[in-house]
């Protein structure tokens, strides 16, 4: 399978990328927990380093946070932080929608679907098998895309940060670039408060 999401994990080890059906990238970016009064436009390419330069010096304050619209589906991706994945920020973004995402962030690595603010399946990248372990109401959900992503295959070379972006490209269907993502609206998230 062509992994057109692959270029996210090899440029960046942490990350998050969230996409939600059916909302415009200003949207997704306030529903997913990022400053309204931050969202912007990005002029150059210096701008869009001094935001990710600041929350990386701030990371417990905040993160950079990118979104947009690809197709019939809005994305808002971090690329050095996984501030977006909490329960509520997903829940409100997921609201009279679904939603799908995955982070990567130091030895973690989690997929997780909502629908309607309601979280339908979550799991581990690196042991799949145990997804009836998590919160969930339906655990085997994605399964047809689990196995098309090589979760199930002993013999995938693929790490498992790949094999989620790939599980998010079958589901969605989308497609995105740096460049789409880098130069699309850029805004701060907040930490949440654990």
């Amino acid at each position: 399978m062509t992994n057109p999401l692959a270029w996210i994990a090899e440029l960046h080890m942490a990350h998050s990328l969230t996409l939600v059906q059916g909302l415009t990238g200003h949207d997704v970016l306030v529903r997913i927990g990022g400053e309204p009064e931050s969202i912007r436009q990005p002029d150059d390419a210096d701008e869009v380093g001094a935001l990710r330069d600041e929350a990386l010096e701030n990371y417990w304050d905040f993160g950079a946070l990118h979104g947009g619209v690809a197709g019939d589906w809005a994305f808002a991706f971090e690329p050095a932080s996984t501030w977006a994945f909490d329960d509520e920020r997903l829940a409100a973004a997921s609201r009279g929608t679904r939603l799908i995402g995955c982070y990567n962030g130091d030895s973690l690595g989690f997929v997780e679907h909502w629908v309607d603010g309601t979280l339908i399946t979550k799991f581990d990248t690196r042991q799949p098998e145990l997804r009836h372990e998590q919160r969930g109401e339906d655990p085997d959900r994605l399964v047809p895309e689990m196995g098309r992503a090589g979760f199930f295959d002993p013999e995938s070379g693929l790490s498992p940060n790949l094999r989620a972006l790939a599980l998010l490209h079958d589901y969605t269907g989308v497609t995105l670039g740096p460049h789409e993502v880098t130069f699309g609206l850029m805004a701060r998230i907040p930490a949440y408060d654990e």
